[in-house]
């Protein structure tokens, strides 16, 4: 029996009326300590941290290296109920935002975990055992590095301050870059190139979405939604708008290599061709579940292809779809997450492929041909080449990172930072480690 908590699918500051969701995770009941806490992850609330790990300045000005554990206070952990569970924390109560940003972690390894056949390894496992997972409340981000998942809040313009530790997207996303990580590890220095980053952020996206789809709520709100018309804006493809970049990175998008050919600022807009041609790829590969399913008829499948190009056939596309999942809407659901399931599974065994140095999207595309290949004889070969090839992927590759960008990008962030980095720091004297080390444990 695993351990019960209560988790927001969309976060409460998007939409009112939400409530959160009692799910269960594969913790052994009874096997959570207080933070929540197990043997590979702990949840913190530093109390007077200021500063985000990473690369940070001194006090006079010379910059360090700044990675766990905190050793300073913390607030209150929250306390699992007599039985073990967590889901009986509310959200107005102290332990509910530590409880959910856990919950969110251990959920979405589950999800992945399964798909990847393994239990995940830290990247970091050679100088730390547990993951810290640190609430930094004051903070406008949220990242994954060397040994910590640290969220933070939105700050809205209205003086509202939005929590990441209640924003599912935000937490699955970064778990994403930590599964990346722990597969592939850091490339090593000269060997990054810039689809590595966009793959970063798109395989991350497509954590978050696939993650999200194993919510039973998430499918029966899209299908009510869209009656199965994927292609139809719906909350599937629309991430968080609250997210550490203040913009709806959206799966349902037109975006192709050739706007990227001549440089690019953000990896974050570089990834979109490559999140577009999964979620293109996972619609088709719906859709053709339908047609072998008999809910839809291959000229319908064949005419919603056309309305993702054309808006006149829009209407005839949606009527179509209206009336078949009137008929038989289990059907619908179980399609769904057919392809749910496939799409994950081919993403998984395609980064077991995968090397981090000098990875290109041409990679990932070779990598999910050649696994369609291998597990159903090609039979989705059709689909991936053509989606992949709508948005010139692994034929046009991405040009010079250029300026203009540094404010949103993770080029020189805390995720690629490893312990050693610390020798190419200047050194401090005496008196700025000891302001230091007073800084840094809230002194």
């Amino acid at each position: 029996m695993g351990t019960r908590f209560r988790l927001f699918v969309q976060p409460p500051f998007e939409h009112a009326r939400t409530s959160p969701e009692t799910i269960e995770v594969s913790s052994p009941l009874g096997s959570l300590a207080a933070g929540p806490a197990d043997r590979l992850m702990f949840v913190v609330e530093p109390v007077g941290k200021t500063r985000p790990y990473g690369v940070n300045r001194g006090p006079l000005g010379t910059p360090y290296i700044y990675l766990p554990p905190w050793t300073g206070k913390i607030s209150e952990p929250a306390v699992p109920d007599e039985y073990g569970n967590f889901d009986y924390l509310q959200p107005s109560m102290p332990g509910f935002e530590a409880a959910h940003v856990f919950g969110c972690v251990r959920f979405t390894l589950d999800v992945w975990e399964r798909y990847l056949g393994q239990s995940l390894v830290w990247h970091f496992r050679d100088h730390f055992d547990r993951m810290e997972i640190s609430i930094l409340p004051q903070w406008n981000n949220a990242q994954y590095g060397y040994g910590f998942l640290e969220v933070g809040s939105q700050f809205e313009k209205d003086g509202r301050i939005l929590p990441f530790t209640l924003d599912f997207d935000v937490i699955a996303h970064e778990v994403g870059h930590a599964i990346i990580f722990s597969v592939l590890g850091v490339p090593r220095p000269g060997t990054e190139y810039p689809e590595y980053l966009g793959f970063q952020e798109a395989f991350s996206d497509c954590v978050s979405l696939i993650a999200a789809m194993h919510f039973p709520s998430v499918i029966d709100n899209v299908l009510e939604e869209t009656r199965g018309n994927l292609y139809r804006a719906n909350s599937l493809s629309r991430f968080s708008e609250f997210s550490p970049h203040r913009q709806i990175r959206s799966a349902n998008n037109k975006r192709t290599m050739a706007e990227f050919a001549h440089g690019w600022k953000d990896e974050h807009e570089l990834s979109q061709p490559l999140t577009g041609a999964m979620f293109d790829i996972l619609v088709d590969i719906f859709h053709e579940s339908l047609v072998e399913r008999g809910l839809i008829s291959r000229a319908v499948e064949d005419l919603a292809d056309i309305a993702e190009f054309d808006p006149t056939a829009e209407a005839r596309v949606q009527n179509a779809f209206d009336r078949a999942f009137a008929r038989n809407s289990d059907g619908f659901v179980e399609a769904l997450l057919d392809a749910r399931d496939i799409v994950g599974s081919y993403m998984a065994e395609t980064l077991w492929t995968l090397a981090a140095d000098f990875l290109d999207y041409g990679d990932v595309v070779s990598a999910m041909l050649a696994i369609d290949k291998a597990e159903s004889g090609g039979r989705f070969t059709r689909i991936i080449s053509r989606n992949f090839g709508r948005r010139e992927i692994g034929e046009v590759h991405a040009g010079m990172h250029l300026k203009g960008g540094e404010r949103r990008s993770h080029v020189f962030s805390a995720r690629t930072l490893l312990p050693i980095d610390y020798l190419e720091c200047p050194k401090m004297d005496y008196r700025e480690k000891l302001l230091l080390s007073r800084l840094i444990s809230g002194q």
